[in-house]
């Protein structure tokens, strides 16, 4: 016997079961199972509250980005001095801003979940 027809007899011998073509959404694309969407909406991240410290961070790390900008990118003539008080200005105000993001994205969370 040829390995062509050892092949074909074993395919014979046990026949694989046919699939069922994969179920389609209103829109023509592939529908999701229940456990593929649970996994993805326990894999996305949940909102924190806002926090006063990651605010912090981030504000502190955008004002380093700004003052090595402002002094090594733009050549404006400024001294040291001057850039490092506009960065701490920065600091400030990307800390509030970055603040409220968060607190508005909390709040907003909250409601959609009906915990408000």
């Amino acid at each position: 016997m040829s390995k062509k027809e050892t092949r074909r007899a074993i395919r014979e011998a046990f026949p694989k079961a046919k699939t069922p073509p994969p179920k389609r959404d209103r829109y023509g694309g592939r529908q999701r199972s229940n456990s593929t969407r649970a996994r993805s909406a326990m894999a996305r991240p949940q909102a924190r509250p806002a926090s006063i410290k990651r605010a912090a961070i981030w504000g502190i790390v955008m004002a380093v980005l700004y003052f090595a900008m402002i002094q090594f990118a733009w050549k404006s003539g400024v001294n040291m001095l001057g850039n490092l008080i506009i960065s701490v200005a920065a600091f400030i105000i990307f800390s509030l801003v970055i603040y409220a993001v968060d607190h508005f994205k909390y709040q907003r969370y909250l409601r959609k979940k009906g915990q408000l």
